[in-house]
């Protein structure tokens, strides 16, 4: 799922339209050369051995509206790079909304404003899939100019860099990528969490600013009609929300018995909402900071109450059953039962993950359910947990291997997408307008742009987010807002600032997203993997009763079992790399 938490095969409308772009300053007749897709390393394009002069921004467009203090990307007159058409050869995922990259709309848009040509080669698969055969090309010395829309982890990016097979981008950005440079003065966390521990970056990445993405991992859902129907207002503490959900479970609004007071299903974890009014807990893989110190939240004292309070409302039948093994589908006949709802609330991401989203009937049964803000616990602790770092930064877009022998113009090539256009069309399609003075945004300030509808299911069209963009958040929240006709971003904005970003952690609390050498994530990946899957399976069997979280031999059994997997050993793991990234 991406970061805006589409369904597969969806991706976002886009609306405007504009023009950014990178002009060629050549003294020469402004040939670029790229990479040829030969198998000489060093084989290239007409031209190759020309320097590729330093670059410009275009002339910013006089009639895009922004707001009073807008951060974020801006409408400039997009030249072409180079003189004569070069190519280069790219490695990419499938994806059903992007169809054929071929043919793709904004493919022909981007080749014809910067008269450079992409061969593609469309891997199919899932994620492992894509990854093994990506590892494949590698270790047959089969690669291509660059990967894009691969998810190479942060110490894949890393091992390869040092073994010389990704080049290190970092050297070109600040001749080359004028956009990605002014983001990361926008944000400047941004080359902290891209670059390696050696400094380098080794790949071209985008930002992506989602407000509402921060608080989403915990966000949770009850029916407002059920309440009023009981005469219950939105609960505040744990023992507010037991009542609630026994008042639905006594009044039966589902009628016949079909009432579940709460849903959840296994993509969405309950803990990362649960726990919240306990410890501060991130959620998987449940890493924390405090005073400097790495630590796991899954042993503790405080993790046990809160799977004392689950097993109290899966025992007396308030969470659906199967809670730890229901799928989406399972999720979406809880949500679009017919006739009357039949769940009184439930732990998801945002509505779509429970219930079919109707924009155009203003009484659809989604706008019932409203995001309600954490649960106080009995010791007095309340946290949102809030994402300051994951959401913002996708550290693989662009990955330029040694094969490119001009990596300068692959580089422009990226920033040229971080225009605000060619960001428009590349997660959006064709379909633009520009947002009129006086048309307000998401976030109640002047917009920048509007459109029809938030999901645009037509293919061909986007690249789907799997290329390099710089959404800002007031980029994101410049979205104009048709007052008759609401999409859902406006209200899972105003849910988000209203009910999480008061609870919200500090940021020095969150653990970053940090790099591991090949050592240290050859030990990782073992210990990670048996932990989790021992903390989901004891968290499911003390909630569904297998376990009695109550009883002291079973929870120091437990304890003792991720004791002996590997608690210590995983923690100085990512103590090392923790104390790496803040060097």
């Amino acid at each position: 799922m991406s970061n805006d938490h589409a369904r597969p095969g969806v991706s976002r409308r886009s609306l405007l339209s504009g023009a950014l772009g990178l002009t060629a300053a050549t003294a020469a007749g402004g040939l670029l050369s790229a990479c040829s897709g030969g198998g000489n390393p060093g084989s290239a394009a007409a031209g190759a051995g020309d320097v590729v002069p330093s670059v410009t921004l275009g002339p910013k467009l006089a009639t895009v509206q922004y707001p009073e203090g807008y951060v974020g990307p801006v409408a400039r007159e997009l030249k072409p790079l180079t003189s004569e058409k070069v190519t280069f050869k790219i490695v990419v995922p499938q994806d059903v909304t992007v169809g054929d990259w071929k043919t793709n709309a904004f493919t022909k848009w981007l080749e014809q404003k910067t008269n450079v040509h992409i061969e593609w080669n469309q891997v199919g698969g899932t994620p492992d899939d894509l990854m093994t055969k990506v590892n494949a090309m590698i270790a047959a010395g089969d690669i291509p100019d660059a990967f894009m829309g691969v998810g190479f982890t942060r110490s894949q990016l890393f091992l390869y860099g040092q073994q010389g097979l990704f080049t290190d981008v970092g050297q070109h950005i600040g001749a080359y990528a004028l956009n990605l440079q002014q983001a990361m003065k926008d944000y400047p966390d941004t080359r902290k969490l891209v670059q390696a521990p050696d400094k380098k970056i080794y790949s071209f990445p985008s930002i992506n600013d989602c407000y509402h993405c921060r608080a989403s991992n915990g966000r949770t859902f009850l029916n407002t009609d059920w309440l009023q129907q009981v005469g219950l207002g939105v609960p505040k503490t744990t023992d507010e929300f037991r009542e609630v959900l026994r008042a639905f479970k006594k009044a039966d609004p589902g009628g016949h018995g079909k009432t579940i007071p709460f849903a959840g299903y296994k993509d969405a974890a309950l803990d990362s909402y649960f726990m919240n009014a306990f410890l501060y807990n991130p959620g998987e893989p449940w890493l924390v900071v405090h005073d400097g110190k790495v630590d796991v939240t899954f042993d503790k004292d405080e993790w046990r109450e809160g799977l004392k309070y689950l097993h109290g409302l899966y025992g007396e039948g308030l969470i659906n059953k199967d809670v730890f093994t229901a799928d989406q589908d399972q999720m979406d006949r809880y949500g679009n039962s017919p006739g009357k709802p039949i769940i009184g609330g439930a732990r998801s991401y945002y509505w779509g993950g429970f219930v079919d989203i109707d924009q155009k009937d203003p009484n659809a049964r989604w706008r019932k359910y409203q995001a309600i803000p954490p649960l106080e616990g009995p010791n007095k602790v309340r946290y949102a947990a809030w994402n300051y770092l994951g959401v913002g930064v996708d550290v693989a877009k662009l990955v330029i291997t040694k094969k490119c022998a001009k990596p300068e113009l692959l580089v422009m090539w990226a920033d040229a997408q971080m225009e605000l256009e060619a960001i428009l069309r590349g997660y959006g399609g064709p379909e633009f307008a520009w947002a009129k003075k006086g048309e307000l945004g998401i976030n109640g300030k002047q917009a920048i742009y509007g459109f029809d509808a938030t999901w645009n299911t037509a293919k061909n069209l986007s690249w789907s987010q799997d290329n390099a963009m710089y959404r800002s958040q007031d980029f994101r929240l410049g979205e104009r807002v048709n007052p008759k006709d609401l999409t859902f971003e406006k209200p899972l904005y105003q849910q988000t600032v209203d009910s999480y970003f008061p609870y919200k952690q500090p940021q020095e609390m969150q653990f970053p997203p940090v790099t591991l050498d090949q050592d240290q994530a050859a030990q990782e990946s073992e210990l990670k993997t048996n932990l989790k899957n021992e903390v989901s399976q004891s968290m499911s069997r003390f909630v569904t009763g297998q376990l009695d979280p109550n009883d002291d031999g079973a929870w120091n059994d437990y304890k003792d079992r991720v004791a002996k997997i590997g608690v210590k050993p995983y923690l100085d793991l990512q103590q090392a790399a923790y104390e790496t990234y803040n060097s």
